[in-house]
């Protein structure tokens, strides 16, 4: 499961104190090396605190409009700091929308290279699909409305399209394999569903029928 920080940190710092890190005696207090695996910790806690300011900033502000200085100064660091994790404001944003969709093709449908789609695994998508959404409506909203961004798509569309491939083709694959006339049409019409329910669940996440909704889906996709 991906697991998504809230936004609105309850500290400025990247990571929380360890008392296990502290060595006491009488006269002072001294601060233990840390690990190689603390520093890493460290660093992808960093990382996670930049992008969700900047998916914030860019949901909010537009990403036209958005800066760094927004971005670091919603993250509660220095510009310079976020220097040392991303080059420029498109490298962030690339990390944002492609490492999101990475994350969320191998939540969805865990694909291996020639692997052809099964009535499980549209079943697993349906069921995903609209759960991850239900658990965090907010982090959906900001992400959405930062995707759907004409500037965001142009920079953004070529390699998202080279990720989503091989998924619309295996999709494609499994319409025609249960007798679907025009494949490809049902894969658009299949998205659209989809992404009109995520609509309503971002809208009115507490009293979406999530369960009715998901049978009804299965029933007629699967």
């Amino acid at each position: 499961m991906i697991h998504i920080k809230e936004f609105g940190h309850s500290s400025n710092f990247p990571w929380d104190y360890n008392s296990e890190n502290l060595c006491l005696n009488k006269r002072s207090v001294k601060i233990m090396p840390r690990t190689k695996e603390q520093y890493e910790e460290i660093r992808k806690s960093s990382k996670q605190k930049i992008l969700d300011a900047a998916l914030e900033v860019f949901a909010t502000q537009g990403y036209h409009s958005a800066t760094v200085d927004a971005i670091a100064k919603t993250a509660g660091i220095s510009k310079g700091l976020m220097y040392n994790y991303f080059k420029s404001k498109d490298d962030v944003l690339h990390e944002l929308m492609i490492g999101m969709m990475d994350a969320l093709m191998c939540e969805y449908m865990p694909l291996k290279p020639g692997q052809k789609f099964t009535k499980a695994d549209i079943e697993n998508f349906i069921n995903v699909g609209i759960d991850l959404v239900l658990e965090k409506p907010h982090f959906w909203k900001l992400y959405f409305s930062v995707f759907i961004q004409p500037e965001v798509m142009t920079i953004v569309y070529e390699k998202m399209m080279e990720k989503a491939t091989p998924y619309l083709i295996g999709m494609t694959g499994y319409f025609k394999n249960i007798g679907i006339k025009n494949p490809e049409v049902m894969v658009r019409y299949f998205s659209a569903v989809m992404d009109g329910i995520q609509l309503h669940i971002m809208l009115d996440p507490k009293n979406f029928p999530a369960k009715e909704v998901k049978n009804l889906l299965i029933k007629q996709f699967v």
